[in-house]
């Protein structure tokens, strides 16, 4: 059964922010003078002291993509280095079709400007996204994570109608032991977007990343404490994500 799509008369926030950057971009250029000084409060660009990166990367990705893919795409992955690691994913999640659009160390302000190239030009019927973990490695606070997660989902649910989205939790690593508060907030915020939206499902893999006695399973993890084995995208990954992206497949759009 199809799941029922959200329904609301006012814009989503990715719209409005997408105009809104426009018209404080060229008043701030007109009252200072300074384009880099207005890039500085672009509400849909990097954050302060951050540059946008990965677009060679990002293009060969998604040439290397278009070559390959050759009928509607069913699922496609898209996010930060935990999935561009998953090399297993087709054969995880019993898909072999999938389409991994992992790339670098991708923050959720830069999935948003390639969501065209990596994900919108494929029309896949669920997309699944893995990012937020890198915000925190910068310092980002939960909260602000959470909304850049928010403003990308929007913008790929307004560009594809009827798509399902699995977000999956960011990973309370060993490197990040000191931050799992912030790593537990920005979870529980987008857990809660997600919850609101019936198109969407929220995938928690942080309960069997862990043993019975509640300390990390470091057998999963790679020497870095923060990427994983693949085990874990075996024991781990593929089973849940396999789950939800059943629980909110549909038909491609048109």
């Amino acid at each position: 059964m199809k799941p029922r799509m959200r329904s609301s008369t006012s814009p989503p926030r990715w719209w409005f922010l997408q105009s809104l950057r426009g018209l404080l971009l060229a008043m701030l250029v007109a009252c200072t003078g300074d384009p880099q000084t207005a890039r500085r409060f672009d509400p849909a660009g990097p954050p302060p002291g951050r540059e946008m990166r990965y677009a060679e990367a990002v293009g060969d990705l998604a040439a290397r993509s278009r070559a390959a893919v050759r009928e509607p795409v069913g699922t496609l992955l898209v996010g930060s280095s935990i999935f561009r690691r998953w090399s297993s994913a087709a054969e995880d999640l019993r898909d072999g079709g999938v389409v991994n659009h992992g790339f670098g160390g991708s923050c959720p302000w830069e999935l948003l400007a390639y969501a065209k190239e990596l994900v919108i030009d494929f029309r896949p019927a669920v997309v699944v996204c893995y990012c937020g973990s890198n915000d925190i490695n910068a310092g980002a606070p939960a909260a602000a994570i959470a909304e850049r997660v928010e403003i990308f989902l929007e913008a790929i649910e307004h560009a594809l109608p009827g798509v399902g989205v699995v977000y999956v939790s960011i990973n309370r690593a060993p490197q990040k032991r000191d931050r799992w508060a912030i790593v537990d907030d920005a979870n529980h915020r987008i857990e809660s977007a997600c919850r609101n939206a019936s198109n969407r499902v929220f995938v928690d893999v942080n309960e069997g990343l862990f043993d019975a006695d509640g300390s990390p399973r470091n057998d999963l993890y790679l020497e870095d404490g923060l990427h994983f084995r693949p085990a874990a995208y075996h024991e781990i990954f593929g089973p849940a994500v396999r789950a939800a992206v059943e629980s909110v497949r549909v038909t491609p759009s048109d």
